[in-house]
Formats: C-alpha cells, sequence, structure tokens
C-alpha cells in the first residue's frame, strides 16, 4: 500500500519537473527578420527631391530633347496596378523595336525594395548615377522582355525605372538595359538641378 501511494506521489511530481521544464524555455523563437541586402553603395551626395512628387511632377523629370534622344513620346501619368506608386509612362519606337519605359516613386528604401524583386542571377550590378547608387537588373523567367534601374534617392526612397520590350528579340538585354539607364540618369540630372 505504501509503495502505491509512494508513486502516486511520483508521478504527479514528475510531471510538474517536466512541465516545468518544458515552460523554462519558452516557446521558440520567431525566425529572424530579413536583414537588408548588403550593396555597398556609396553614400548620397544628396538626397533628392522624389518623397510626395505626384504623377505629373514625376513627367517633368525628362525633357522633351531627353525624351527625342531616347526616341519616346511624351510622358503620361502612370495606371496604378495595386502598388499606386506614383509615376510617369512613356511609349517609344525606334523603327525596329516598341517599347515602354516607366518611372516610379518607391516609398521605400532600395535595400528594402529590392528584396522583393526576383531578379535573373547574375544580372543584378550596383553602379554609381551622377554619384547616387544605383542598381540595374533583370527580372528572372523575363529577361528577354526588359530591364530595370533602380536608384538610392533619398532616405527611404528609391526611384525605379523600368524598360519593357513590347517588340520580342528586337533588343538584346544590353540594349535594354542602356535604356533603363538613360532614363535614370534623366531623371537624376533632372531631380538634381530641382534641389
Amino acid at each position: 500500500m505504501r509503495f502505491g501511494s509512494r508513486l502516486a506521489a511520483v508521478i504527479p511530481a514528475a510531471a510538474v519537473i517536466a512541465l516545468a521544464g518544458c515552460t523554462v524555455n519558452g516557446p521558440d523563437p520567431a525566425p529572424p527578420a530579413p536583414k537588408p541586402e548588403s550593396m555597398d553603395l556609396p553614400q548620397r551626395p544628396q538626397d533628392l527631391p522624389v518623397a510626395g512628387k505626384q504623377d505629373a511632377d514625376v513627367c517633368t523629370w525628362m525633357s522633351a530633347e531627353q525624351a527625342r534622344s531616347m526616341q519616346v513620346g511624351p510622358g503620361e501619368p502612370l495606371p496604378k496596378d495595386g502598388s499606386n506608386y506614383n509615376g510617369c509612362g512613356y511609349l517609344g519606337d525606334t523603327g525596329a523595336a516598341r517599347f515602354a519605359i516607366g518611372v516610379r516613386i518607391i516609398p521605400e528604401a532600395i535595400d528594402m525594395f529590392l528584396q522583393k524583386i526576383n531578379s535573373s542571377p547574375g544580372t543584378r550590378q550596383t553602379y554609381q548615377l551622377n554619384g547616387f547608387g544605383a542598381v540595374q537588373s533583370q527580372i528572372n523567367g523575363g529577361e528577354s522582355l526588359g530591364c530595370d534601374a533602380f536608384i538610392d534617392a533619398a532616405e527611404g526612397q528609391t526611384v525605379w525605372v523600368n524598360m519593357q520590350l513590347q517588340t520580342p528579340g528586337a533588343m538584346n538585354a544590353d540594349q535594354m538595359c542602356e535604356k533603363a539607364q538613360t532614363a535614370a540618369h534623366s531623371a537624376v540630372s533632372t531631380l538634381q538641378a530641382q534641389s
């Protein structure tokens, strides 16, 4: 009888010790938040005045002369695609190739925004644009469709230039990325002149 009562007392005590052991460690920790990608971009020479700009403002970032040299027509506000990024779009035609250029303001730091972009391996390159850090990239699986340029414009602000080819095979990657870089250069030069 005494053996049974001892066993009855030991089992609850063991259960309390086991439970105490589980609660001491607590729940599993949450997975760490993604860290910004290190791109070694240069320090901005200044902040470009992009925050809060509307579509019509963005459409002034490429002069008529710059648009002619890029073989694009006048800028038009971009339709919102759910992202609600303000921006301006330009339709272009080289005779052999039809394309579109979009310039958008992303209210997010460049390193954080680029974590959302599915870049094709080997296409992401960093460079300087009038002293500002910039990143060139092509979308994984869509390399033949266009090229993007992202500019570290200001604290928490990125300018995204997207070149989309509408005539399949009419340009190679270098030609598409050159168009994106030229449009990005036009935007940065205009913004620097305005600040």
